[in-house]
C-alpha cells in the first residue's frame, strides 16, 4: 500500500513536471487554473464516496480467510454497479453541458483576465476527464479493498507501465501536437483509461471466479439518456455560446440541464428509485 501511494503521488505530480518541461509559462498557468477548479468536484463529490465504498468493500469482501459469503459478494457487486452507473449518469451532464459552458463559468469565477488564455478550453477538456476520475476512483477502491498482496504488487508494476505511457502520450499531445495545457489533460485521460481497464479486468475476473459475472452492459446508461445527452450537447454547441452574455447563456444552460434531467429521470426511473431506497436504508 505504501508503494502504491508513492506511485500514485508520482503520477499525480507527474503532470506538473511534464508541463514544466514541455509547455510555456502561459500554458502552465492555464493548466494549473483549470485543474484546480476541475479537481474541486472530484475532491468534494467523488472522494468521500470513494472512501466510503472502499470501507464497504473491505467489510464485505475481506481478502483473508474465511472467504466471504455469497450474500456479501452479491451485495458488493450490487454496490459497485450502482455507484458506477450513478457516476456514468453524472458524466452525461459533464460531457454534454460542462464542456461548452466551462469558459463562461471560468470567466465568472476567475475574471475577464483569463478570457484570452487557454484556461477556458483546458477546463472544457477537463470536463471530459472528470468522469474518468470518478470511475477510476471506485474501481481502484474495490481493487485495494479485496486484492491480495501479490495482486497489489501486480497492480503496482502495471502502474509503472502506465506512468511511462503517460509520459509518452504527454509528449505527443503537448509537444508534437502542440496542444499545450489541453494536451496534458488528454494525456492524463489516456493514463486514467489504462488504469480503469486494468481494474475492470481484475473486477471481472474476481466475480467470475465466484460465479457472478459483472454484466457490464447493465452499468451503462440507457440509450434514451445517452441520445438525449448527445442531442442536448449538440444543440448547446450549435447555439454558439457567447461569453459576453452570461445571463442569456445561463438560461440556455438551465434549460438544457432541465431537458437532460427529465430524460434521465424518465429513462432511469427504476434505477433512481433503487438508489433512493438504498440511501434511505443507509440512514
Amino acid at each position: 500500500m505504501w508503494l502504491q501511494c508513492a506511485i500514485k503521488h508520482v503520477l499525480t505530480q507527474g503532470d506538473s513536471l511534464l508541463i514544466t518541461y514541455l509547455a510555456s509559462l502561459p500554458a502552465q498557468g492555464s493548466y494549473a487554473l483549470a485543474s484546480n477548479y476541475g479537481s474541486l468536484i472530484a475532491r468534494m463529490l467523488f472522494q468521500p464516496l470513494e472512501e466510503t465504498s472502499r470501507t464497504l468493500f473491505s467489510a464485505l469482501l475481506p481478502p483473508t480467510p474465511p472467504p466471504p459469503t455469497s450474500q456479501n459478494t452479491t451485495q458488493a457487486l450490487r454496490a459497485f454497479k450502482t455507484i458506477s452507473k450513478f457516476y456514468l449518469l453524472l458524466s452525461l451532464f459533464f460531457c454534454a453541458l460542462g464542456a461548452p459552458f466551462a469558459p463562461i463559468l471560468l470567466r465568472l469565477v476567475a475574471g475577464r483576465r483569463w478570457s484570452d488564455s487557454a484556461a477556458g478550453e483546458t477546463l472544457a477538456a477537463y470536463c471530459y476527464y472528470i468522469p474518468l476520475l470518478a470511475i477510476n476512483g471506485v474501481s481502484e477502491a474495490f481493487v485495494q479493498a479485496v486484492a491480495t498482496p501479490s495482486q497489489l504488487h501486480s497492480q503496482s508494476l502495471a502502474m509503472f507501465g502506465f506512468s511511462a505511457c503517460f509520459a509518452f502520450s504527454g509528449y505527443i499531445f503537448v509537444h508534437t501536437l502542440a496542444l499545450g495545457a489541453e494536451g496534458l489533460v488528454w494525456a492524463n485521460a489516456t493514463n486514467m483509461i489504462l488504469r480503469i481497464t486494468w481494474s475492470s479486468r481484475f473486477i471481472g475476473s474476481y466475480f467470475k471466479e465466484r460465479g457472478m459475472p459483472v454484466g457490464w452492459l447493465e452499468v451503462l446508461p440507457s440509450t434514451v439518456a445517452v441520445a438525449t445527452a448527445v442531442a442536448v450537447g449538440a444543440a448547446v454547441r450549435g447555439a454558439q455560446v457567447d461569453e459576453e452574455r452570461p445571463i442569456r447563456q445561463g438560461g440556455w444552460a438551465v434549460g438544457a440541464a432541465a431537458v437532460l434531467l427529465a430524460a434521465v429521470a424518465g429513462a432511469e426511473r427504476g434505477f433512481l428509485r433503487e438508489c433512493w431506497g438504498m440511501a434511505r436504508a443507509g440512514r
